[in-house]
């Protein structure tokens, strides 16, 4: 499986930074030296990967607003839930850990909370994982927002911790 490179933009500490992304047989986020390398403007990840030799993938780039899901977390609501916005999230918080080196709160959190996690997954509906008028519209606890806000709450912490963001979060 050949790997496929794309830029992505955090909102991370009411700052922007760019990171390139990558999926193969394991994703994940562009390292030096066990650091997530990250960019203030996008010419900066196309001079970065022209000159490690990655082909970034054409499109849109991905964004990534870890500062809005922590104001999600500090005031959870059912109705606020974003369910594609957390479902990438957590995708990408999983993405961002160094090979073998996933140990830590979100870890344990996600590890715990795989019920969480299929449910946001499931309200996505994606048209491969959903028969035609099978569509899932969940109804969440009180309990299962405050379990989700906590994990995500954990997964921002993380990002920030990977990406050296100081007390931005």
């Amino acid at each position: 499986m050949a790997t496929e490179y794309c830029p992505c933009l955090f909102r991370l500490g009411n700052a922007d930074r760019y990171v390139i992304w990558y999926s193969g047989d394991r994703d994940g986020l562009v390292r030096e030296n066990r650091r997530v390398m990250t960019f203030r403007l996008l010419a900066e990840v196309y001079a970065y990967a022209s000159q490690q030799g990655l082909t970034l993938q054409p499109g849109e780039v991905a964004r990534y607003d870890w500062d809005s899901i922590k104001r999600w977390c500090d005031a959870p609501v059912a109705t606020g839930i974003a369910v594609g916005a957390f479902l990438n999230a957590w995708n990408m918080v999983l993405d961002t850990f160094y090979a073998c080196d996933e140990s830590g709160l979100f870890s344990h959190a996600d590890g715990r909370n795989g019920v969480l996690y299929e449910r946001l997954f499931r309200a996505n509906n994606l048209p491969a994982m959903t028969a035609p008028g099978a569509e899932y519209y969940p109804v969440w606890t009180r309990a299962e927002v405050e379990a989700l806000a906590q994990v995500l709450r954990l997964g921002v912490a993380e990002v920030g911790h990977q990406l050296d963001v100081g007390g931005a979060v």
